[in-house]
């Protein structure tokens, strides 16, 4: 009976442990970087190329996803803007993301 049991895992030990992976990693890209000879304002470069990237793929399916919602309504461009932020957003916090 006692092998039964569930464990249950609060939010703060699944944070922690979280934390901890994000540290490891943080450390692996430091290393991996001063391997490779990139510097601080590259890797600000790359990592704000990466983050555009992303946005902007996010920002076509979200676009393609609502186009024929849009098309039913007469909306204006910045309801639309709205719309696709809020959107974005509401999908950002259901699944986030493990950004660097």
């Amino acid at each position: 009976m006692a092998d039964k049991i569930r464990r249950v895992i609060s939010n703060a030990t699944v944070i922690k442990a979280l934390a901890k992976v994000f540290a490891f990693q943080a450390i692996e890209i430091s290393l991996l970087r001063a391997h490779a000879g990139i510097s601080d304002a590259h890797w600000k470069t790359l990592k704000t190329e990466a983050f555009k990237k992303t946005y902007a793929k996010q920002r076509s399916f979200y676009e393609d996803r609502l186009t024929g919602a849009f098309s039913l309504e007469r909306i204006s461009q910045s309801e639309r803007e709205t719309r696709l932020l809020e959107l974005w957003l509401k999908q950002s916090e259901d699944f986030p993301n493990d950004e660097p």
